[in-house]
């Protein structure tokens, strides 16, 4: 058998279930393979399209009531995949799969088990990814290099933001006054103890509105807001794909070096692009003779 793997049901993944409330033997399907035997008392299950009976203690101890008819399945499974063909016993019945299939248990030491055909589970049910255990070291440099870089990137992002919209905001109120201003008789406006003619306040403000755009010009925030979040949430994306073990960190054993790496170079290009619009390149210089 392949290696046993601890699994969770998808979210909002019900079932519905009625109890068997009959006279008699109870009822008999052919399902996996073999015979199976729903007991008076036992619950007859809809599981997405797959129908089939549980016994009562066992649902009663691994399944809870969500609405009226709907249950889900309580706490997790342990499962693996099969490698070849072969069968399991079960309270109702034997319980056969073919290679592929999956064995499920509800301890990580097995015991009892029933087989779920390969479509049937991994529609039903979520791997949940163990713990990483890192060394001192490696939780060094998470708690502290990389938190402190997401940190920084993360107060730099809503510092340009609500720059950027204070003097896009100034530029656009002070921008708009101006025709107002302007349509106004010639004259004085008092303006508290003072008085400042028309003319005066259409160039003050038509200043004004060319300072807040030269400013947000000179000081990117705009690029530099959307440049620091980028940054942010990428070197988040990676820390929580690698925490987790998906996608391309799913090798444990080249994980954190190549995690790392990755961090260091968003960091660095990151860097490397401040440099390039911060630092004057100096003149060229004219060939002699």
């Amino acid at each position: 058998m392949a290696d046993r793997k601890q699994y969770k049901k998808r979210p909002n993944f019900h079932m519905t279930a009625v109890q068997i409330d009959i006279e008699g033997p109870g009822i008999f399907y052919n399902k996996w393979g073999a015979e199976q035997h729903g007991k008076p008392g036992d619950w007859l299950v809809n599981n997405g399209g797959d129908i089939y009976t549980v016994e009562n203690t066992y649902f009663k101890e691994n399944y809870q009531e969500v609405s009226p008819g709907q249950f889900e399945k309580i706490g997790s499974v342990w499962a693996e995949v099969t490698t070849k063909d072969g069968s399991v016993p079960t309270l109702e019945g034997p319980s056969t799969y073919i290679t592929g299939d999956y064995l499920v248990y509800d301890r990580q030491n097995g015991g009892a088990a029933y087989a779920v055909k390969k479509q049937h589970f991994e529609r039903m049910y979520e791997l949940m990814h163990e713990p990483i255990n890192l060394s001192e070291h490696q939780t060094d440099y998470i708690d502290g290099r990389l938190a402190r870089q997401i940190k920084w990137y993360d107060r730099k992002a809503g510092l340009n933001r609500i720059n950027y919209y204070l003097w896009q905001t100034l530029t656009i109120v002070a921008a708009a006054l101006v025709p107002i201003v302007a349509t106004m008789s010639s004259g004085e406006l008092e303006l508290g103890n003072a008085f400042v003619g028309v003319n005066s306040l259409v160039a003050i403000l038509g200043g004004a509105s060319a300072i807040c755009a030269a400013i947000l010009t000179l000081y990117n925030f705009q690029e530099n807001w959307v440049k620091y979040r980028t940054t942010c949430e990428d070197l988040r994306s990676h820390l929580a794909q690698y925490t987790i073990g998906v996608g391309i960190y799913q090798d444990k054993t080249s994980a954190f070096p190549l995690f790392a790496e990755t961090c260091e170079n968003i960091i660095n290009a990151e860097r490397g692009q401040w440099a390039q619009r911060n630092v004057t390149a100096a003149p060229n210089q004219a060939p002699e003779g």
